[in-house]
């Protein structure tokens, strides 16, 4: 069998086909790969095995961050009880468990590298792309960033770059998963993400959480849609969700961009990404925090007014630790611990309770 064949390395969830719909829409490439390489060609001394900031990733990287146990996570007794809930027998070989946890599982034996485990989890490949095509290339300095990504190394420098990488397996899950496995619900937000990730890369460009947010939020409304247009996410609540995230990205990137409200979620995400300026962060702050009228809208479902004030207390959360105006943004915190307490429950929320309480951090944001 000829092992050099053509296989797309775009997101996590491409091992399984689990991708992302704008990489479905066409924005794909393909790269001509002998093997799926694993943490282990990245590990030598030399490169990132070795000590110093840069060097000793890898070993940060296994030592720190939860995706280097993600595979761990499946042998433990709660994903065993979440697996006879679902009929599965083994969750560590289940395609349903192993497309997030452990991508490497469903590359080919003749697509392996010696060094590419399935315990390692979501691996070095899984957000970099295997470094089989650029691997010799990516050190040289007379090569740009754009030429290594070319080669084929995932470009992960934009928020919307990484929010394409990491919300097919942070928010796309299979509803069965959920409503009879109780696998957490997923919802996705970059910028807190990014933040409580251990940093094991520096940040070339620096890094907007304000801009990060908002992007990210509008790719996970793209994505919402996109799984339920494909008839994959037709669960309780589905249709709220998706309505929901569209209020919030729709609200808070007509502080950006004229017209806003006409843009779909993908336009809104590039743009966004385009046309983030610093000061945006305290105006679209002000403008979510004066929404409490709009919880009061009978118009409005009260489980969509749940799902509404879930994805604006993360939010106001990821805004005010971008806020530069620091004191102001510390005497917010016990207003918005307030928000969050009113949020926490879709069951029982409710929107008057939770249009009061926004209404004083309105104010303590404006004073």
């Amino acid at each position: 069998m000829n092992t050099r064949i053509r296989i797309l390395m775009l997101t996590a969830g491409t091992f399984l086909g689990q991708i992302s719909s704008q990489v479905r829409a066409g924005e794909r490439e393909e790269f001509i790969l002998s093997k799926v390489l694993g943490n282990q060609s990245c590990a030598t001394s030399g490169c990132h095995g070795g000590a110093g900031p840069v060097h000793g990733t890898v070993g940060k990287f296994e030592r720190e961050d939860p995706h280097a146990r993600s595979f761990g996570t499946l042998a433990t007794p709660r994903s065993a009880r979440m697996g006879e809930m679902l009929g599965i027998a083994d969750v560590t070989a289940s395609p349903s468990c192993t497309a997030c946890h452990a991508p490497a599982a469903s590359v080919p034996a003749a697509l392996r590298g010696a060094d590419l485990r399935v315990e390692d989890g979501v691996g070095c490949a899984s957000c970099h792309a295997s470094s089989d095509t650029w691997l010799r290339s990516h050190t040289r300095t007379d090569l740009d960033h754009a030429q290594k990504v070319a080669a084929g190394m995932r470009d992960l420098r934009t928020a919307y770059a990484r929010a394409n990488a990491c919300v097919a397996c942070h928010q796309v899950i299979e509803p069965r998963l959920v409503d009879a496995g109780r696998h957490p619900r997923l919802i996705f937000e970059l910028d807190g993400m990014i933040a409580a990730e251990p940093r094991h890369w520096r940040e070339v460009h620096g890094w907007d959480g304000a801009k990060a947010w908002l992007v990210g939020q509008a790719v996970a409304w793209r994505e919402a849609g996109a799984v339920r247009a494909a008839g994959r996410d037709e669960s309780a609540g589905a249709v709220e969700r998706e309505r929901a995230l569209a209020w919030l990205v729709r609200t808070a990137g007509e502080q950006v961009l004229l017209g806003a409200q006409e843009k779909g979620p993908d336009e809104l995400a590039r743009e966004l990404e385009a046309h983030w300026s610093s000061e945006h962060g305290a105006v679209v702050l002000r403008r979510l925090a004066l929404s409490a009228g709009e919880f009061r809208d009978p118009s409005v479902t009260r489980l969509e007014q749940a799902y509404r004030a879930e994805r604006l207390v993360l939010g106001l959360d990821r805004l005010l630790a971008a806020w530069p105006e620091r004191a102001r943004a510390t005497a917010c915190g016990p207003l918005l611990d307030r928000l969050f307490a009113a949020a926490q429950s879709v069951p029982d929320f409710e929107p008057e309770e939770f249009a009061a309480r926004l209404e004083s951090f309105s104010k303590a944001a404006a004073e």
